[in-house]
């Protein structure tokens, strides 16, 4: 788990550094979207597959975050380091791979930022309900799914707690 989380934590820097001083909404970039954090990320991390960084594919989902290959398409199929992305295998090599799993996950939220709940304001419980029910269908109800009840516990405890 504490890898894992090192992976996460790496990529977000990385990918703040790159974007820092730019604004949007006079929000900072390495705050764009608001709430999109590491540990936003780590929750829908634990609640996707308890962040279980040996899983392969279960059907069309695959890796710690359970992503399909419409999934990774959608994110801009990004591939890991000298990997070509025309290659069958590239798919499953890099959502297998948890940084780039991790990086797929930020290149979807990213691209299909919304207000899922309805409640006005973009935050953490936004991206993981795009994460988890996609662009399309990001606003239907969560309530009674355990994913969701997971993803609530962490982000209480990372967020309102912390």
């Amino acid at each position: 788990m504490k890898i894992v989380l090192y992976f996460i934590l790496i990529n977000f820097i990385l990918l703040s550094n790159s974007r820092k001083g730019l604004t949007q909404n006079n929000v900072e970039q390495n705050e764009w979207p608001p709430g999109w954090t590491e540990k936003c990320l780590s929750c829908i991390c634990e609640a996707t597959s308890s962040c279980n960084q040996t899983l392969e594919c279960l059907g069309e989902y695959c890796g710690m975050f359970l992503i399909s290959r419409s999934y990774w398409i959608d994110a801009g199929s990004p591939v890991l380091q000298k990997d070509n992305v025309n290659e069958t295998e590239a798919f499953q090599r890099c959502v297998t791979d948890p940084y780039c799993a991790s990086r797929t996950v930020n290149q979807y939220v990213q691209r299909f930022i919304q207000d899922c709940n309805n409640d006005g304001i973009l935050s953490c419980d936004d991206y993981a309900r795009l994460h988890y029910l996609g662009y399309l269908q990001c606003t239907r109800a969560l309530r009674n799914v355990t994913y969701y009840r997971i993803f609530q516990t962490c982000f209480q405890r990372n967020f309102i707690n912390a």
